[in-house]
């Protein structure tokens, strides 16, 4: 029996942690544009995920390798809109 495939849930989340305390520290001081980055970065993630658990799907021998791929992505997608939500709302915007 294969050893269970946690550690790459565990790694995404980690980054997604990493990535989100980084631009939530430096909230006050970037632009929108870099919320906009960070939000593309999150699509990117999924994506990957995505694409990895699709190949893991079709693959000859899938036998369960696919799911946490796609239990990553959408963890990743849920974790990293909320985010992406809340530094737009906490971010002090001035238009001039």
């Amino acid at each position: 029996m294969d050893k269970p495939q946690n550690h790459i849930i565990r790694n995404n989340l980690i980054g997604l942690l990493g990535s989100a305390v980084l631009l939530g520290l430096l909230g006050k001081f970037v632009s929108p544009g870099a919320i906009m980055l960070f939000g593309a970065l999150f699509l990117g993630q999924v994506a990957v995920n995505v694409l990895l658990g699709l190949a893991g799907l079709f693959s000859r021998t899938g036998d369960g390798k696919a799911a946490p791929y796609f239990l990553s992505a959408l963890s990743v997608l849920i974790i990293g809109f909320g985010s992406c939500a809340g530094m737009i709302s906490f971010a002090d915007f001035r238009m001039e």
